[in-house]
């Protein structure tokens, strides 16, 4: 008889007046929890309907939530071109380069939430981890490097990048730095490619110069393994997947901490819209580094008061990547890790209407590149509708 059975038949003569179900709940079986690496997104967070859009691929699945869709079909075709690409550009044998990531594909399955996977077969699922691995990193070099070998329009390989960063359509970094290691053995220079990429998807207005920096960065690589491309090191421990390697570049601890002292200066700014805050005084100004912790309230003097706040540029893929952030930290369940849910909080709190964005804008703290003032505004308030800030993040 199995210790559990035991245990239950002794609580039964002790407590004759208790049925089985209140004993299954005064005496849970206990389970270890599975946590998976790869969340999905809450289901909270798809029943708004002004942001259900923004966790679905637009082009190009990646990993096994969104496999086989109809609507994604069409990439799949590129994906054996790019394959077939990346191993004559790294004049490496195709078959060793899939058993390279098959050999990592046994071992990331269990990873991902069972019920899309349970219908690959083992095979099936290193198949679509090698050519979902190859159209990522081959990807990136026709990006940089060979933009004519994209074989995709500028507005494809647009939306294939917004895809690249949603929670849903992500692959274990295991494999793409096993494949990016066959063009680049070195591992430093592996991660210098892929927070390459991160930096030009945060992009605080910088636009077209950090654009020919990153080019510059993949051009130079066969030559060197030396070179820098980011001003934000690699963290550590390693990242589980692209979006959660934006998330640690762009999340960091800032060096500097704000100036308030307590609820009440807090409570000065961070509930009153940014219209207000400058006709009292306060100035505006862009933080030096694009983290999104890095927001500082600091006094100069007697009378200047100087509100500091990370730029950020907005185009078509902001609201989708903020979303997908703020997915992803609630699937970690940590108060101290929603620093972007908590940004994305606090500039919902200085934005009110179009003026405010216009206040922001001036100040080179938002850059809104495709719509109006109002269409800026609106994305903050749709985003932040149903999010509940950790009010303590910034002090």
């Amino acid at each position: 008889m199995a210790m559990s059975e035991i245990v239950s038949n002794e609580i039964r003569s002790a407590s004759p007046g208790c049925d089985d179900w209140l004993i299954s709940i005064k005496h849970p079986e206990r389970k270890e929890p599975k946590i998976s690496t790869f969340p999905r997104v809450p289901s909270m967070f798809r029943k708004i309907q002004s942001n259900k859009d923004c966790y679905d691929p637009s082009v190009v699945s990646i990993g096994p939530y969104h496999h086989g869709e109809e609507k994604l079909k069409e990439m799949e075709k590129l994906k054996y071109t790019y394959a077939s690409q990346f191993a004559e550009d790294t004049k490496i044998n195709i078959q060793d380069i899939y058993n390279a990531v098959e050999a990592v594909a046994k071992n990331v399955k269990d990873r991902y939430v069972e019920d899309p996977t349970k219908n690959l077969d083992n095979q099936q699922f290193a198949r679509m981890m090698f050519l979902d691995g190859c159209f990522v990193v081959q990807f990136l070099f026709c990006l940089y490097q060979q933009p004519e070998h994209l074989e995709m329009s500028r507005h494809d390989a647009a939306l294939v990048t917004k895809d690249l960063f949603l929670l849903e359509n992500q692959l274990p970094f295991e494999v793409l730095t096993k494949l990016i290691s066959f063009r680049n053995p070195d591992h430093k220079t592996q991660m210098k490619i892929l927070t390459a990429f991160c930096d030009q998807v945060r992009a605080f207005p910088a636009g077209t110069e950090l654009k020919e920096k990153i080019t510059k960065f993949f051009r130079e690589l066969p030559r060197s393994f030396t070179i820098g491309s980011s001003q934000v090191p690699a963290p550590n421990p390693p990242a589980a997947h692209l979006l959660e390697h934006l998330h640690n570049l762009f999340c960091q601890e800032h060096s500097e901490k704000s100036s308030f002292k307590n609820d009440s200066q807090m409570n000065c700014y961070s509930y009153y819209p940014a219209e207000e805050l400058r006709n009292i005084g306060i100035q505006f100004k862009p933080s030096k580094t694009g983290l999104f912790t890095d927001v500082q309230f600091k006094r100069r003097w007697l009378i200047t008061r100087s509100l500091y706040i990370p730029p950020l540029r907005i185009d078509n893929s902001t609201k989708s990547l903020l979303l997908n952030l703020v997915a992803y930290e609630a699937c970690l369940g940590a108060s101290n890790e929603s620093r972007v849910t908590s940004y994305v909080c606090f500039m919902d709190s200085l934005i009110d209407t179009p003026r405010d964005v216009q206040v922001l804008r001036s100040k080179g703290i938002l850059l809104n590149t495709p719509g109006s003032d109002e269409q800026a505004a609106e994305l903050f308030n749709q985003i932040a509708s149903h999010l509940i800030p950790d009010p303590y993040a910034y002090i």
